[in-house]
């Protein structure tokens, strides 16, 4: 999660600087006691839900069985109370229709009232398919287990989510604090706020992407460029590719005005040009690229 990416960042600045300054309340053991915590009860949420996934999976199963003996029990049953629905079927559990039931509490009392019909008709009984009340009796006591498994392992869920988010609330109240600390100590635009996982507080937002980037050719291996004015720029970076000799672009200029000249590029070669800006907060992405071919 980020919380805890940035709080191990936090944690190896710390390690660094943290003899060198003065940390009252965030110092090295301090956030390594709280990224463990965090840790470790994201860690049981998330064990916490794999079991209950489990469950889930193994009630589906018990549910698909429970229903199945619901089914043949409620045809073997047929020749006696009708194959549409009456009152008559009340008795065995299914009420006001023949449907057999879902949800794990409604397939619970079918099957109660199964069983105790059969308790009460043991000569309708058909062992040789397993449906005697002794037999639905096993899948009805496995059907509440798995439920009430289901029913306690989500409020389990439930609790570790709890101390997940108050660990990772920790987390977040540590980093404001540390940020607090760092503010008393250190200049906005002093680079350990990076060291930190911190941007300086002092710079500048991260310019905007440049664009409408334009090359002309101007001799044999050189190339004229312009780019439209980004935010925030303080200065820009160009970059060339060369395809088949370069695997990623490669800075070559760091000019303050919106033109640069590209020389010296290679002959009869497909030059890939791109342009960032740059302030003292940060690097743009790379612009569009624009292609040129060289003679």
């Amino acid at each position: 999660m980020g919380l805890l990416i940035a709080l191990a960042l936090a944690i190896q600045g710390a390690t660094t600087h943290g003899p060198t300054l003065n940390l009252l309340h965030f110092p090295l053991l301090v956030l390594v006691a709280i990224y463990t915590a965090a840790m470790t009860a994201l860690a049981a949420y998330e064990a916490g839900k794999q079991t209950l996934r489990e469950l889930r999976t193994a009630l589906t199963s018990v549910v698909t069985d429970a229903r199945d003996l619901a089914f043949l029990a409620r045809d073997i049953l047929k020749p006696r109370f009708g194959r549409k629905y009456s009152e008559a079927w009340n008795t065995v559990g299914f009420v006001d229709s023949l449907d057999v039931a879902e949800s794990v509490n409604e397939l619970i009392f079918l099957l109660e009232r199964i069983v105790a019909f059969f308790t009460a008709n043991p000569t309708l009984e058909v062992a040789s398919q397993n449906i005697t009340a002794a037999h639905i009796q096993v899948v009805l006591d496995g059907l509440k287990a798995a439920g009430k498994a289901v029913s306690d392992q989500e409020t389990v869920v439930d609790n570790l989510l709890v101390v997940r988010n108050e660990k990772l609330d920790a987390v977040r109240a540590a980093l404001r604090g540390l940020f607090d600390e760092l503010n008393n100590q250190l200049n906005p635009l002093d680079p350990r706020w990076k060291a930190f996982g911190f941007n300086l507080p002092g710079a500048d937002a991260t310019p905007d992407v440049p664009e409408n980037i334009t090359a002309i050719l101007i001799g044999p291996s050189a190339a004229a460029l312009k780019w439209g004015a980004s935010a925030r720029a303080g200065h820009y970076r160009v970059w060339q590719r060369v395809i088949g000799v370069d695997a990623e672009p490669v800075a070559v200029g760091s000019p303050a005005d919106l033109d640069f000249n590209l020389e010296n590029l290679p002959t009869a070669s497909t030059v890939e040009i791109y342009v960032s800006a740059v302030n003292n907060g940060g690097e743009s992405q790379l612009s569009e690229k624009v292609t040129i071919a060289t003679h």
